[in-house]
């Protein structure tokens, strides 16, 4: 149990917002952590990141579902194809081959095949449906891959969690909960990857959870609630 505190992060130290579970989690997710981290309000501001890590307050942030969101999402979609098309020979560290390459092992895509099914929006599909045309069968899922992007993008590194606690009747670590935006009793965070590692220190990360639930994985945001002092949080990582 020792081991596991400290190993892990109290979830207090952050404000954890879900999405929407509709194929675009991973994108709504970083949309809304982009619109946290820039104190603008202007989107023309916010899409080039200006003042990145001046942060807005979170009551202001965009929650599970808002237009912005769904607008930033896209734009941020398009960046990771257009990423893509521009850099098929960049090195992936987490596969140690190309971008190319990377995307056969991971999406089991072609290069074209993944530009031209990239290009539509994950949140505009339904992998689950009987569509005739394989376009639309094919999830849109964020993998590291595209963290590696938007991580390279902005400049900026990516820390993704697991949810844990601890099972004293089990003595062993299990899946932790989160519901209505809140841990449950005895839940930590875990650093589960941590993307774009030569940023660490220079620019306030974008902190994201991914859990499984049925089967099925899902991204929430994670909102530093002091981001004046992330250097003393990023040392507890």
């Amino acid at each position: 149990m020792e081991n596991f505190i400290q190993s892990t992060i109290d979830p207090n130290l952050f404000r954890i917002e879900d999405v929407l579970s509709d194929n675009a989690c991973f994108y709504r997710s970083i949309a809304n952590f982009i619109h946290y981290a820039v104190p603008s309000d202007k989107m023309n501001s916010i899409k080039r990141f200006t003042n990145w890590g001046s942060v807005k307050e979170i009551d202001k942030c965009l929650g599970q579902y808002s237009p912005e969101q769904d607008e930033l999402a896209r734009f941020i979609q398009r960046k990771i194809v257009n990423y893509v098309k521009k850099n098929p020979d960049l090195i992936i560290p987490q596969t140690g081959t190309t971008l190319e390459n990377s995307i056969q092992l991971i999406h089991e895509l072609t290069l074209d095949e993944y530009i031209d099914n990239y290009k539509i929006f994950a949140g505009d599909i339904d992998i689950e449906n009987d569509e005739s045309d394989e376009e639309f069968l094919i999830d849109r899922w964020g993998s590291f891959i595209e963290q590696t992007i938007i991580s390279d993008i902005i400049k900026c590194p990516i820390i993704v969690f697991n949810t844990q606690r601890f099972d004293m009747r089990n003595n062993k670590i299990v899946n932790g909960k989160i519901r209505n935006n809140k841990a449950e009793k005895g839940v930590r965070l875990r650093v589960s990857a941590i993307i774009g590692e030569n940023y660490m220190m220079k620019k306030l990360p974008i902190f994201l959870i991914w859990r499984e639930y049925l089967n099925n994985g899902h991204y929430m945001v994670c909102y530093p609630k002091d981001a004046t002092n992330i250097k003393e949080l990023l040392n507890l990582i």
